[in-house]
């Protein structure tokens, strides 16, 4: 997540008739009592008033974002969604300048590979990592899971490895452990997205492409064992306000620093998610930072199913 460096019908016919048609694309087939999920809270950020974050917000509004990772339960194999903030964390953090440790602090530091050991749970379960992205607060984890294959689009790893802090910090890829696997979408249409992948093919978790936010930004449809349906969007919007009112982050944020890879693309992004609540409020849409959405979810070592 990049933060400012000063302040913190007949088209509409057809995509029903698609929604519909990929809604039922939606049913597990697995052993209906075995996929399920639990948020990790990783750390949480210093905090900032909600029109920082997002367009329509509101100044006497206060939030404070949170850096998350996603275990998913599967009968094939355990998946993971982004990894929060890791073990090394404080290491990785001198990549920065004074200014921005300072911008980006973090609060209540909690890995995901520090939970798991105390909870007995044995990570090497882990099927897949997928990442929504590769800023630092999604992939500070990745080397705390050796040799666990990290399921990323080609031009996001080229972005990262060749970016910057404070969006990327280098020391987060120099482990020779991380198992890098590039995969690459069909022209599948899912959901009213283009692209998708279908990881274990019973419809369960499935993979959408969200490039904008970053190069190849993904966006992962869960369907638990109760048939409830989660859409992970990673930073597309920080906070679910921003699917609600299709707004994007504040213009003097892309003013000030460039916040997004492509920034038109991210705004029809929202737009595609926007459309998607409206059309069908059964999904619920999980922005990766959003504090208020994060607490109603299972909270590790807590699942729902």
């Amino acid at each position: 997540m990049k933060l400012p460096r000063l302040i913190l019908p007949f088209v509409f016919a057809v995509s029903v008739f698609n929604s519909q048609a990929d809604e039922r694309s939606l049913s597990p087939s697995g052993n209906a009592e075995t996929i399920g999920f639990s948020v990790i809270h990783t750390a949480k950020s210093a905090g900032a008033q909600e029109a920082m974050v997002v367009s329509s917000g509101s100044w006497w509004t206060r939030r404070q974002l949170v850096q998350t990772a996603v275990l998913i339960q599967h009968p094939n194999g355990d998946v993971m969604i982004d990894t929060g903030l890791g073990i090394n964390i404080d290491k990785q953090f001198e990549d920065n300048g004074f200014l921005d440790s300072q911008l980006f602090k973090y609060e209540e530091l909690y890995p995901a590979a520090t939970q798991f050991k105390d909870n007995e749970y044995d990570w090497t379960r882990l099927n897949r990592i997928v990442p929504t992205h590769l800023h630092w607060d999604h992939a500070s984890g990745l080397e705390d899971f050796p040799d666990i294959p990290v399921w990323v689009q080609e031009r996001e790893y080229e972005e990262a490895t060749h970016g910057k802090p404070p969006a990327h910090l280098p020391s987060q890829f120099a482990s020779s452990r991380i198992a890098w696997h590039f995969f690459e979408m069909s022209d599948q249409p899912y959901a009213g997205f283009a692209k998708s992948l279908d990881i274990y093919g019973d419809g369960s978790i499935v993979l959408v492409d969200l490039s904008g936010h970053s190069a190849g930004q993904v966006g992962i449809f869960l369907t638990v064992s109760s048939g409830k349906r989660y859409f992970f969007i990673g930073d597309t919007t920080w906070t679910l306000k921003g699917v609600e009112d299709n707004a994007s982050r504040p213009g003097f944020l892309n003013w000030m620093v460039k916040i997004d890879y492509n920034e038109a693309q991210n705004s029809s992004q929202i737009e595609n998610i926007h459309d998607l609540k409206v059309r069908d409020d059964r999904v619920t849409i999980v922005p990766a930072h959003d504090e208020i959405v994060m607490a109603k979810l299972p909270r590790y070592p807590e699942f729902e199913f």
